[in-house]
């Protein structure tokens, strides 16, 4: 009996050593990298399905046709058959409640008029941005409250609000924010489905480096340390999320910071261009967004803004040994001529949004220079129906 116990035992033990040998290495997380082409495989051209219209001057769902919202039920019914208890919109930058960081810089003085204050100043600084710019690469309430009933009302869908700075250091306090409301969301187990547009892929791919084993982590968690955040709460809250599921798609995000993916999160990539040839092109065609979205090539490394205070533009600095340089017009110009499509990580689908303008005067500024075609009300169900077709078969 004991030796049957001791080799029992021995068998556990090797067991365990290959088991620990095997293990998932950390993701590198290494910044994109703008010389290379895409691999074979890693994207492909997907075409404009035709839809059924939406009405987008009356955005609810009783004035939708029977065709709209039976295809978007069957999204929804996918979506939930697979497991999906929570969805997230992230918009880009430029379009949040703090975008000068104006306000954050008050913030010591204006909480002091009372603890309700500040947080109704951020609300009422995201007006303008919704009420100007309406479905124009900015995620309104009024799309995110018809999403959740499209899909059938049962699967909570979150609006994520964020500063919309430009720079490292925002982007990381606004993974931290994310990662609190998912944190709190009782996902448990089961499957979220993070939504990106342009920067707010970047906020998504920091928190997939606070959540996941990553070679970043380390450096990545200092820095939150050091921009006054209470890390080991924090932390606690990233091993509750690493249980979850995550099934993050991007949208017209420029390809910058490093993703750790695994398992237990997958990721995608949804950009707006023209062609099959998986490159960008020089402003030629500008005028009329004849390449697609061309936001998408100006927003990549070197294209930040360095924040207003000096404690901050140092912990931008250091963020850039870490996730890519943040402001260097020299190296912005030379990332811009690489013309990068396809991110390194993950999945990506290039898709012609069929914005490109026909006529003779321009419509740049109507498209956001192709950038804001993914979050209209036009593009709802297209999306819907690719997220479900890609991750939810």
């Amino acid at each position: 009996m004991w030796l049957e116990l001791t080799l029992l035992l021995l068998i556990a033990v090797l067991t365990g050593l290959v088991a620990w040998r095997l293990r998932p290495k950390p993701s590198l997380c290494h910044p994109q990298q703008y010389d290379a082409v895409p691999l074979p495989g890693t994207f492909a051209v997907r075409p404009l399905e035709a839809m059924p219209p939406i009405a987008r001057d009356t955005p609810v769902l009783d004035a939708q046709s029977t065709a709209w919202r039976e295809a978007m039920a069957q999204a929804g019914h996918r979506m939930r058959r697979a497991g999906v208890r929570h969805v997230v919109f992230v918009h880009g930058t430029f379009v949040g409640h703090d975008p000068t960081l104006l306000l954050s810089s008050l913030q010591g003085p204006l909480s002091a008029l009372g603890p309700g204050f500040m947080p109704s100043l951020l609300r009422l600084s995201k007006l303008p941005s919704d009420r100007v710019l309406r479905d124009l690469g900015n995620y309104t309430p009024e799309y995110v409250s018809l999403f959740q009933k499209a899909l059938g009302a049962d699967i909570p869908t979150t609006r994520f609000v964020w500063s919309s700075a430009n720079n490292h250091v925002a982007r990381l306090r606004a993974a931290v924010e994310l990662l609190r409301l998912l944190a709190t969301s009782e996902l448990g187990r089961k499957r979220a489905l993070l939504l990106g547009h342009s920067h707010g892929g970047q906020v998504l791919a920091l928190l997939t480096q606070l959540v996941y084993p990553a070679r970043t982590a380390e450096a990545l968690w200092q820095a939150v340390r050091d921009a006054g955040e209470p890390t080991e709460a924090l932390q606690d809250m990233a091993r509750t999320v690493a249980r979850a599921r995550l099934d993050i798609a991007t949208f017209g995000m420029p390809p910058r910071y490093g993703w750790a993916t695994g398992r237990q999160c997958r990721l995608l990539h949804v950009i707006n261009h023209r062609g099959a040839e998986p490159r960008g092109s020089s402003l030629a065609g500008v005028l009329h967004t004849e390449n697609g979205d061309y936001v998408h090539q100006w927003g990549i490394s070197g294209s930040d803004i360095p924040p207003g205070s000096a404690k901050e533009r140092e912990l931008a600095a250091r963020l850039d040994a870490i996730l890519g340089v943040g402001h260097d017009v020299q190296a912005w110009l030379q990332h811009v001529r690489h013309g990068a499509r396809v991110p390194r990580d993950g999945f990506s689908y290039l898709v012609d949004y069929g914005d490109r303008g026909t006529g003779a005067l321009p419509n740049c500024l109507a498209t956001c220079f192709g950038h804001g075609v993914y979050t209209s009300y036009g593009a709802m169900l297209f999306n819907a129906r690719l997220l479900a077709d890609h991750f939810y078969r």
